[in-house]
């Protein structure tokens, strides 16, 4: 007789873990659950990485999950990234790859030619602003009314 996979998951606030695997492991794994969180914790806190690159070292700034607003959720991608950018995280310019990090930071999933897309939409409604950076790409803020 096959066994099933056993899975498990909890929720407590705005904190979730899923565990999936034998149902034995996955029992013992929670023995071991505050130390899994405490190391996952201090990862999160760690101010930069050193990744090792082709021929040279290079440095990657770590994105702290703490810096990445909250919003509500939303089936809407358009309401999901002017949420983002109306949030004072979003009163710095945005490239897509940060927006799309921050939507699923959010527990907000589209794939990035939706999000794509939606951009160049809100852009010619005139809900946001865009323009190209040499380095980054394509840059994106809230487009404020002006102030009259």
């Amino acid at each position: 007789m096959e066994r099933l996979p056993f899975h498990l998951k909890v929720k407590i606030g705005d904190m979730e873990v899923e565990l999936g695997g034998d149902k034995d492991e996955v029992l013992s794994t929670l023995d071991e659950l505050s130390s899994i969180v405490g190391k996952v914790t201090h990862a999160f806190e760690v101010e930069s990485l050193v990744l090792p690159g082709a021929s040279e070292q290079r440095e990657v700034e770590a994105v702290s999950l703490l810096d990445i607003p909250k919003i509500s959720r939303t089936s809407k991608c358009g309401d999901a990234v002017v949420a983002l950018l109306t949030t004072e995280w979003g009163n710095s310019p945005r490239t897509i790859s940060e927006l799309r990090e921050a939507m699923e930071a959010n527990a907000i999933f589209f794939p990035k030619t939706t999000l794509s897309g939606v951009l160049v939409w809100l852009v010619k409604k005139g809900r946001i602003r865009r323009w190209k950076d040499k380095k980054k790409g394509y840059l994106y803020v809230n487009n404020e009314p002006e102030a009259t």
